[in-house]
């Protein structure tokens, strides 16, 4: 997914904000999702979220207002409750900006942890790319 970063998701100093990454990634990973046929939208209308628990960034390069960044995201690890992603963040020039990774536990509407459906673990379990550096 490639973008420009709004003015809204930039802090006083010009730079992006921390929280501005948090919605990039989210929208990456929908994107993944949506690319290989799989709809968020229908797994949240089974009643099954995916609640992300933890997350983490680590920063290389700051981003500034217009400047073109691209989320590579790719899912790492599947399980029947559990799911791991992970993402590069790239500048224009290509220079590493940031990784991260998000990690998600199936829930149903209560917030109780269940298992995906037979056939999204399936689907998902089809896309796995294990993380390089594990």
């Amino acid at each position: 997914m490639t973008f420009r970063v709004r003015f809204a998701e930039t802090d006083q100093m010009g730079v992006a904000h921390h929280a501005a990454y948090v919605v990039w990634l989210e929208a990456a990973r929908v994107e993944w999702m949506r690319e290989r046929g799989l709809s968020y939208r229908d797994l949240e209308d089974d009643g099954i979220s995916m609640a992300v628990s933890p997350l983490r960034v680590g920063y290389r390069r700051a981003v500034r207002f217009d400047d073109l960044v691209t989320v590579r995201c790719r899912l790492v690890e599947v399980r029947s409750r559990y799911g791991r992603y992970a993402y590069r963040l790239l500048g224009e020039d290509g220079a590493h900006v940031a990784d991260a990774t998000t990690e998600h536990v199936a829930t149903d509407r209560s917030g109780r942890a269940v298992r995906l459906p037979a056939p999204w673990l399936e689907a998902l379990r089809a896309e796995v790319q294990p993380d390089e550096h594990a």
